[in-house]
């Protein structure tokens, strides 16, 4: 289960990097999940993966670290399926049209937090 977490991790890793070249990518993903339903797989996702990063988080190196982003990524993909569609769809519309100096701070906060994951992970990767 550690190699899910690390292969998501790099992969949002690289995420982040594109949106720091180029703010409008995290502009086109939000169009491609305000489309239909598709907000509730990535709700599930995030779900999914914030409850394996709580079975990991006894591996961990930092477990405190890795159960509060289990715990947010859980909360934020549970709300997913709470909150009213038109709502998130009014949310994302205001992420939307944020300058991108701003999408690339948000950008360089989830780098960080990916980064640090994968760091507080590594130990649990045997060997």
């Amino acid at each position: 289960m550690v190699w899910i977490i690390l292969i998501a991790g790099f992969a949002k890793i690289v995420y982040c990097l594109a949106i720091l070249i180029a703010p409008k990518i995290l502009r086109k993903t939000v169009d491609f999940f305000s489309i239909g339903s598709r907000l509730y797989v990535a709700g599930l996702l995030r779900l999914l993966l914030g409850v394996i990063l709580l079975i990991l988080s006894t591996q961990a190196r930092s477990w405190g670290y890795v159960v509060i982003v289990g715990l947010v990524l859980s909360a934020s993909g549970l709300s997913l399926f709470f909150l009213a569609l038109r709502r998130i769809k009014k949310i994302l519309g205001r992420l939307q049209n944020q300058p991108n100096f701003i999408l690339r701070l948000f950008a360089i906060t989830g780098l960080t937090i990916w980064v640090l994951l994968i760091y507080s992970l590594l130990p649990a990767v045997p060997h």
